[in-house]
């Protein structure tokens, strides 16, 4: 009974945790945090535009990069929300999925006869999606693959050994993680919205949406350059 009652109060004190962790997030990392809000308006703004646009007259390929784009879009904004609560190793995942997405759209945007076939219903391999595309990095897809399949290296995200005993880590933050997530999220996002504006250039005819562009994507590329320098 003692130890059901310890985990309960562990439990009700989770909410508080987070909330504590998102707010140094906050905190520490307003300007990414800015441009996440900014790319992920930029990117509403970018499907919307399409949206407006006859769907059912895209080829096969555009069609395949206009659904996927969203997907990407979806799950980044959720790696982005745990995130901030401090569940880096959730958020990896995330990522990885994110990035498969990302290389899919590329290769089927290329390819209309593999489009069309993958809306018959055929799947693609992810090693053969890597194998496809040139700036595909294996060695990133390795690294977020551990955070998949729960390998004892990705347990080590969320528990620690203290006086013998390995306890549990929820809700708490970590600003190099915190760091090196944000800049994969803005990475995923920004390279999604220059690749819509690159394959539907023909029809981006929105001047607001191209002053968003403008204003948006060259300040956070420079911001992404500056960062893999540094690291």
């Amino acid at each position: 009974m003692e130890v059901y009652e310890e985990h309960k109060k562990n439990l009700s004190l989770l909410r508080t945790d987070e909330l504590r962790t998102v707010g140094r997030s906050k905190r520490e990392f307003k300007k990414e945090l800015r441009f996440v809000k900014e790319a992920s308006d930029l990117f509403l703004e970018t499907f919307g535009v399409l949206s407006s646009q006859n769907v059912q007259a895209f080829s096969n390929s555009k069609d395949a990069c206009y659904r996927i784009s969203y997907r990407i879009f979806r799950v980044a904004r959720c790696a982005f929300k745990s995130s901030l609560e401090g569940y880096y190793d959730v958020s990896f995942a995330l990522l990885r999925i994110a990035y498969e997405n990302h290389l899919l759209m590329t290769y089927l945007t290329k390819n209309e006869k593999e489009a069309e076939l993958w809306f018959g219903g055929k799947k693609f391999k992810p090693k053969f999606i890597r194998e496809k595309v040139s700036y595909a990095d294996d060695s990133l897809y390795k690294e977020m693959s551990e955070f998949i399949h729960s390998s004892f290296r990705s347990t080590l995200a969320f528990t620690e050994v203290e006086k013998g005993k390995t306890k549990a880590i929820l809700g708490e933050y970590s600003k190099e993680s915190l760091g090196n997530m944000l800049l994969l999220i803005l990475m995923t996002m920004t390279a999604t919205i220059i690749w819509l504006s690159s394959t539907f250039a023909e029809i981006m005819d929105n001047e607001e949406w191209h002053s968003s562009f403008r204003k948006t994507v060259p300040k956070i590329w420079k911001y992404l350059k500056k960062q893999n320098i540094k690291s």
